[in-house]
């Protein structure tokens, strides 16, 4: 008999509620039923963090399957438009750094507009953002959602590398001493690397980036793991482009005592999530997408984000504050103008600048 007047009390209550209220809340729970059983296919940057999020999901859905793939968005996002000029369709989402996703997936088509997988209200409202303007990364539609931005410097000086050497402005990289002991991430190609290059082009000018290719002999390290022991064991005195999240586990170990990162190459870092054209498991990308976007997949970020890295566990939502742990790399949210902003149209034109610029002198020296 309780049992009975539970449910009917449960009908009246949803009777009771506007007609858009109850279609929503019908598509959400429709969409989770579907759901079940389902692999949610799920491509992420492979930095410490994003793996425990994702078995947040889990915990949060334990009917959804995962198949998670971590590594560097560079190497997922040839493989993913070439799968699908193939006509393989095997991946769900994606939820990395935004670059590759706004510079090579995106014009390639490989994504879905995120806007048709959106199902609570609190995601679909644009005004719980701090500022819409800046929610997706490009003009061209609502393809990549950027949950988060930081104010990110991934410039690393290891102080005994060479001894007396004290380096408080961009200029100091161009000392004499340094010729041959910087390390940088390939400029060829958006990365750490050519972030902060694309900072430094805008706030220094070509000259100054012309002589810092030309006259220091950076060495180029592609793969970032090592590219950061270059400067924790003092192979390199600086590592422009290092693995902030590798540097911050040193740090925690207690290590690194040595290694500090410079106050100046900041740019304007952002993660950002997105559906894959053709998702083969719809109802588990739309489950994903909601929960992650919502308060509480949001607050799910930062309390887990904050303890695997040093900086960036601050939301875009309005409602979720960032960790006190990580405000220093809080950025003025009323002047993101003012940044270079990486993996959004804005800043492509640098890029583009950082990349010709190094590949036209790495061409005349060959």
């Amino acid at each position: 008999m309780l049992k009975v007047l539970s449910a009917a009390i449960g009908i009246m209550a949803v009777a009771a509620l506007p007609a858009a209220a109850q279609d929503w809340q019908k598509e959400w729970a429709d969409t989770q039923a579907r759901a079940k059983g389902q692999t949610l296919a799920i491509a992420v940057h492979g930095i410490e963090g994003h793996a425990a999020i994702v078995r947040e999901f889990q915990k949060k859905f334990p009917d959804i399957k995962v198949d998670l793939w971590e590594g560097n968005p560079s190497q997922f996002a040839p493989r993913v438009l070439t799968e699908q000029k193939n006509g393989i369709f095997a991946w769900d989402v994606m939820w990395a750094a935004t670059s590759n996703m706004t510079n090579t997936i995106q014009p390639g088509g490989g994504f879905d507009k995120l806007t048709d997988y959106m199902i609570l209200p609190e995601v679909k409202d644009e005004a719980n953002w701090r500022l819409p303007k800046y929610l997706y990364t490009s003009d061209k539609g609502p393809f990549v959602l950027v949950h988060s931005y930081m104010a990110e410097g991934t410039i690393y000086h290891n102080q005994s590398a060479i001894k007396n050497l004290k380096i408080e402005n961009p200029e100091g990289l161009l000392d004499p001493r340094l010729k041959g002991r910087i390390a940088v991430r390939d400029p060829s190609r958006s990365n750490n690397g050519t972030f902060v290059l694309g900072s430094l082009l805008r706030d220094k000018g070509p000259d100054f980036l012309q002589k810092f290719f030309a006259q220091m002999e950076p060495t180029v390290i592609d793969n970032p793991r090592q590219l950061t022991d270059a400067v924790m064991r003092g192979d390199a005195a600086i590592a422009v482009g290092a693995a902030p999240d590798t540097v911050a586990q040193c740090y925690l170990a207690g290590g690194c005592k040595d290694i500090q990162r410079l106050p100046f190459g900041q740019y304007l870092f952002s993660r950002g999530v997105a559906v894959m054209k053709n998702a083969p498991h719809k109802d588990a990308a739309k489950v994903w997408t909601n929960w992650f976007l919502s308060k509480e997949g949001q607050e799910t970020f930062v309390r887990e984000w904050v303890k695997y890295n040093d900086s960036g566990a601050m939301s875009f939502r309005k409602d979720v504050a960032a960790d006190p742990k990580h405000k220093s790399s809080e950025p003025d949210y009323a002047a993101l103008d003012k940044y270079f902003i990486a993996g959004a149209d804005s800043g492509e034109a640098l890029l583009s600048g950082v990349i010709k610029m190094y590949t036209d002198i790495k061409n005349r020296t060959k």
